[in-house]
């Protein structure tokens, strides 16, 4: 705030920079300001004021003068005597502190009023004290902001006018702007934030590296074009775009690349840069002091780096984290009294459509992006997790000299949120261990991946299943035989199964164990990884999960999908509904194997079943194949008993009629714990143990007395 002259205390005044050191500075802003005092009733408020501010009697050396006795044709004689000083302030042999303002002239073609409006800006925004000397104006519309401006800078009003112009060199720069919605001069003039200080206190810096707080050349690329294989048509689509507009000079390109953080995005800009040769550029998030960038001043960032970079063969831009500049229906840099005339909307779209410097805009989410501005991208491709395959090519890559097993690679290549980016950081943590054994380098692995996967998602999914113990298709109890299902599977590669029945009897195994028959990946889905509390996101998710199996090539199992088959008829709320739809075209337009298991079959949806190709039924053990389990958990216990004895052990396998091989599995788990896995009768009672929890066997055991 200006400071009253009366009863003022003394203070310590800022530290000085190279402004304050320069004499002919000094006149400049006196000229400058008394210049504008002498415009409307400037002067007669000043002269009426009862208080008379600190800041304004230094800067015009009025310490004399005492404006209560002096008459305002006295005061204005003053200030006219101070307004003849300069008629140009820069001339040939300028200041130290103008050399920056001279070279930029010279360099990229500004007008000598153009020069003047930016060193006038630079000033105000170093200068607080002279900043805040403009409060005591009166407030200015635009059409008086540039007359003002026009008297202060002894320039055409004309030629201002068209300085500011939206296709003049200072607002193609991203330099220097006005802003229409306030009223004092300070704040109408938007520039670049830093830009003044890298302006007039940088005398000896070489011109060159002026903007390098703005734009700076990107770091070298970590991953080739081997590592985006899985997307490899759109990364050539991509590499034969960029070529042709750097080579035809073609305005207006952009490319939109978005994802989840981590996935990469960057490395395929720094990977496509790379191979074509050309020299990339980032728009920085700070300015020359460090200070981090808004919106606005990002994207007058970006403007300065096409200006710089315009016209010059083989550069293409970065800009990075979008999302903070776009927001729906207007980019959140634009002023709210604005938006009612569309104005700045118009002038984003047209950055997008005239850019001459091929530019990829990388985001994390482009949900608060308006499709106005999204259809003004050329190329607009999304960046999701890389399918297991990658990962697991992406952790040997990033493993290279640091000994681990094949099995936990595999392991970790499941892990579905493993993106490059944490890859990276997990395994640049582990090679500064220095570890030289396997078993402690995994162990740091997954504790730096799922540390990083718990905080970001909080939780680590996994597409990888537990692979059942013993496996044996031959005892699955199925009316179509399912080794010619399979090999069936195996001709095609395409089809829609149904598996159905109680639990325990195989359904899921199945799909573990057809996965690699058929050298797939396996992706395993439970109805509680898709269902969301949001409407919608539902939806999404099984779109999601498809799409997945399609990129990974996978063979997609959506375990106790019950909730996604049941009869439309009996929903009680649209999202039931809208999740079978949605289940449904998903399942029409897929070209690859997906199983969906269930427990119940009863009041499944018709339309549901009828995508099915097969509706295969798992039913329970029959006792030969109960025999054939028993024998196989057992071993040598059961095969060192007298003939009588196993015929009595296959008569109360007989009364056991609903036996699965899941009973067998968790006995074998149970007596493992309690050491007996070798004892029979225990083995036995186990069973009849786990039967007693299934109402249809209760029933059956009772009637037998057991």
């Amino acid at each position: 705030m200006l400071s009253p002259k009366k009863h003022r205390i003394p203070r310590q005044r800022q530290a000085k920079n190279s402004l304050d050191q320069n004499c002919s500075l000094t006149h400049l802003k006196q000229t400058w300001f008394s210049r504008a005092l002498l415009m409307g009733q400037n002067l007669r408020l000043l002269a009426k004021s009862i208080e008379i501010y600190d800041e304004i009697v230094n800067l015009l050396e009025l310490d004399e003068v005492d404006f209560e006795e002096h008459k305002t044709s006295e005061i204005q004689r003053i200030i006219k005597k101070q307004a003849s000083h300069f008629a140009n302030p820069i001339s040939e042999n300028q200041e130290t502190a103008f050399v920056n303002i001279v070279r930029m002239k010279q360099a990229f073609g500004f007008s000598e009023v153009e020069i003047q409006l930016l060193l006038f800006a630079s000033i105000l925004d170093l200068d607080g004290e002279f900043s805040e000397c403009f409060e005591i104006l009166e407030r200015v519309s635009n059409r008086q902001f540039y007359r003002t401006l026009h008297k202060m800078l002894n320039a055409p009003e004309n030629d201002i006018m068209q300085a500011f112009d939206k296709q003049g060199l200072l607002a193609k720069s991203g330099l220097l702007k006005i802003n229409p919605a306030v009223d004092t001069i300070p704040d109408k003039l938007r520039l670049l934030k830093g830009i003044s200080t890298t302006l007039l206190d940088n005398p000896n810096k070489p011109i060159a590296d002026l903007f390098a707080d703005y734009v700076r050349p990107v770091k070298a690329v970590e991953l080739s074009a081997r590592d985006f294989e899985h997307i490899a048509p759109s990364y050539q689509r991509l590499k034969k775009y960029l070529r042709h507009a750097i080579d035809q000079q073609l305005t207006g390109c952009n490319v939109l690349l978005y994802g989840p953080p981590g996935t990469g995005k960057t490395q395929m800009v720094r990977s496509l840069s790379a191979e074509l040769k050309i020299d990339l550029y980032e728009i920085s998030a700070e300015d020359a002091e460090g200070e981090t960038l808004s919106g606005k001043e990002r994207i007058s960032a970006c403007q300065l780096a096409q200006f710089l970079l315009q016209g010059k063969a083989n550069h293409c831009l970065l800009f990075d984290e979008i999302e903070d500049i776009f927001s729906t229906p207007w980019p959140m840099f634009l002023e709210p009294e604005n938006q009612s005339t569309g104005r700045e909307k118009a002038w984003v779209n047209q950055l997008l459509e005239n850019n001459p410097v091929p530019t990829f805009w990388l985001s994390n989410d482009i949900t608060s992006i308006d499709p106005a501005f999204i259809r003004r991208f050329d190329i607009v491709r999304q960046l999701d997790i890389p399918p297991a395959p990658i990962r697991k090519k992406l952790l040997s890559k990033a493993l290279r000299g640091i000994k681990v097993s094949e099995k936990w690679l595999n392991n970790m290549a499941s892990l579905e949120q493993l993106s490059p980016a944490i890859i990276e950081r997990a395994a640049k943590v582990t090679r500064a261990m220095g570890e030289n054994k396997a078993s402690t380098n995994e162990s740091h692995l997954q504790d730096l991946i799922e540390g990083t996967l718990k905080a970001m998602t909080g939780e680590v999914k996994t597409s990888r299943r537990q692979a059942a113990e013993f496996y044996d298709p031959g005892l699955l109890n199925t009316v179509i035989d399912i080794d010619t299902i399979s090999a069936g599977l195996k001709r095609s590669k395409q089809a829609r199964l149904c598996l159905f029945g109680p639990p325990g009897t195989g359904k899921s195994a199945y799909a573990g164990f057809l996965a690699d028959y058929l050298a797939i990946p396996l992706l395993a889905k439970h109805a509680s990884d898709i269902i969301d509390c949001y409407v919608g996101n539902t939806e999404k998710n099984i779109a999601r999960m498809f799409e997945q199996a399609k990129d990974e090539n996978a063979l997609l199992l959506l375990d106790e999908a019950d909730s996604f088959l049941q009869n439309r008829n009996h929903s009680q709320h649209n999202w039931e509904t809208t999740q079978v739809n949605e289940l449904l075209v998903q399942m029409e337009h897929f070209d690859g194997l997906f199983i969906c298991s269930t427990n119940m079959m009863e009041n499944l949806d018709n339309a549901v079943l009828r995508r099915f190709d097969f509706k295969i039924k798992f039913d329970y053990l029959k006792t030969e194949q109960s025999w054939t389990l028993l024998q196989h958990y057992l071993g040598t216990a059961l095969s060192r008993k007298s003939l009588s004895q196993k015929q009595r052990y296959q008569q109360q396998l007989e009364a056991m009629s609903c036996l699965t091989p899941g009973d067998f599995a968790a006995v074998k788990r149970k007596l493992t714990v309690l050491d007996e896995t070798k004892n029979v009768e225990q083995f036995l009672q186990s069973l009849r143990d786990e039967l007693s929890f299934k109402p249809v066997a209760l029933n059956v055991l009772s009637g037998l007395g057991l």
